[in-house]
């Protein structure tokens, strides 16, 4: 972060309300953390869901803070105050500014949709990578770049983390950057201030109705990132998708394998779980034959959205398809937890929406004969978006032969409540579901139990390590707990 930076500097690109009487004075840092405020420190004073920064800034003055920014002015204020339309937009284009405008220094790729996001920046990083570029990533999975690491908490970090880790980015020399964009990121501005030399939409289908007021809110906000977007990559096979192509936000391109567009899967084969493959049309005629062994339709929708963002970006067609052919798959996406001898498989998969739940099933259902079982380990987070927990019932018991409804991040709310709302969803004349609140419960008696050929999908944790329940935020290897069952089943008979 900058130091002795003049608060006009600071709020170059806020909409400024009153400035105050401080334009000229030097601050040391600026922050929207009260417990990192520090001597000469600006505070960003943010009205949150839970506490607003407002009621902090006596708290601030007495650490040292000598000025604040606002929305409104507090009673008996002890410091001079900035007031700004919205704050919370406003941290955006501030911690830009303190740490020098980092995020200009790159070419920025956004990828947005409900699913599907994650695998899309993993492959554009191996796909720039193998082609000789400084890259980095930011994605709900972890943040790297140039062989540094950071643990993930959101898809998107939150501002004064996100213009941080641009700034150590720019001094490691990153050339490209592939970021999730979730819609929280994108409504609460803190992209705001970024310029995105693509943007692609993978998809969008229903979830965070908790935070967005219905589906046509939530797709005008991811719209928005479009607005910022040199050329915008749409998938032709989503309503809403395919209607955001045909805005004019941008130069846009459609990528699909049902309907017409730019780039055209053809002859795709999805049904293994052991991989993928297509030939994929260009405007100009020709054909790219990509293969995969990532499994699934949706993987047919995620590598081509990559496919074509890294060739309109000017990577060698050769290297693409080397790139995707060698890409092994991120952790936590359909991912295979048992080794190949094992007479049933277990599978992990991220997969906490309707729709990504039906497409990971359907993927499986492909995959195997007729006389092989399907079962499904799943349930729904706790403070987030209850419409679609019964949606979620009706999807496990109308596609698998047992559906073993559980708990996953609780959170606040009881287990058992969530995992009634999920039960409402489901037929009552239906036989093949089964209640085990204790996550690890159902995944011990699922190996227990598992039959020879059987499929067992554990769904909705993927990549995460821990269980967040009223208690708090628990460790919870959700592996480990599937390769304990197996040794409590079979010894060291199967290596793992």
């Amino acid at each position: 972060m900058y130091t002795n930076i003049k608060i006009k500097d600071l709020l170059s690109g806020v909409n400024v309300i009153d400035m105050g009487g401080v334009d000229e004075l030097v601050v040391s840092g600026v922050t929207s953390n009260n417990g990192k405020v520090d001597k000469n420190f600006a505070f960003v004073a943010i009205a949150g869901t839970r506490f607003d920064g407002h009621t902090f800034i006596n708290d601030v003055a007495e650490k040292g803070a000598i000025c604040a920014i606002v929305e409104y002015v507090p009673e008996n204020c002890p410091i001079p105050c900035v007031v700004v339309d919205d704050t919370r937009l406003a941290s955006a284009y501030i911690y830009s500014n303190a740490f020098g405008n980092p995020e200009k220094s790159m070419k920025i790729v956004g990828v947005t949709g409900t699913n599907g996001k994650t695998s899309t920046v993993f492959m554009l990083e191996k796909i720039f990578s193998e082609a000789g570029y400084r890259t980095g990533l930011l994605g709900t999975v972890k943040n790297m770049w140039c062989g540094k690491s950071r643990e993930s908490s959101l898809t998107t970090p939150v501002s004064e983390d996100l213009y941080e880790m641009f700034a150590e980015m720019r001094d490691e020399g990153v050339q490209y950057l592939f970021m999730e964009a979730s819609s929280h990121s994108i409504a609460l501005g803190r992209i705001a201030p970024l310029r995105f030399e693509a943007g692609i939409y993978t998809n969008l289908t229903p979830e965070h109705l908790d935070f967005h007021i219905n589906m046509d809110d939530y797709a005008q906000t991811k719209e928005k990132l479009f607005q910022n977007s040199k050329i915008g990559i749409f998938c032709a096979d989503n309503e809403y998708t395919h209607r955001a192509s045909q805005k004019g936000l941008c130069e846009s391109y459609t990528f699909g394998i049902d309907n017409e567009s730019s780039f055209r899967a053809e002859n795709a084969d999805f049904s293994s779980v052991r991989g993928i493959s297509y030939s994929l049309r260009l405007p100009d005629n020709t054909l790219v034959d990509i293969e995969s062994s990532m499994a699934g339709k949706f993987s047919v929708y995620n590598t081509a959205g990559a496919v074509v963002c890294a060739y309109l970006l000017g990577i060698d067609k050769e290297i693409i398809k080397k790139a995707i052919k060698e890409f092994e798959g991120v952790p936590g996406r359909i991912e295979r937890l048992t080794p190949e001898n094992m007479p049933f498989s277990v599978f992990s998969d991220y997969a906490h929406s309707p729709d990504a739940l039906e497409n990971i099933l359907n993927t499986l259902i492909c995959s195997k004969t007729d006389d092989q079982k399907l079962t499904v380990i799943f349930g729904c987070g706790g403070d987030r978006d209850r419409t679609k927990r019964p949606i979620m019932g009706k999807i496990a018991t109308d596609l698998a032969d047992l559906a073993i409804v559980t708990s996953d991040n609780s959170r606040s709310e009881e287990p058992m409540d969530i995992i009634n709302e999920i039960l409402g969803g489901i037929d009552k004349k239906k036989e093949n579901f089964k209640v085990i609140c204790s996550r690890r419960d159902a995944i011990a008696y699922a190996v227990e139990n598992a039959v020879d050929g059987e499929i067992i999908l554990v769904a909705g944790k993927g990549h995460e390590n821990y269980e967040i329940t009223k208690d708090g935020k628990h460790p919870f290897d959700e592996k480990g707990e599937v390769y304990k069952a197996i040794v409590k089943r079979f010894g060291n008979k199967y290596a793992l």
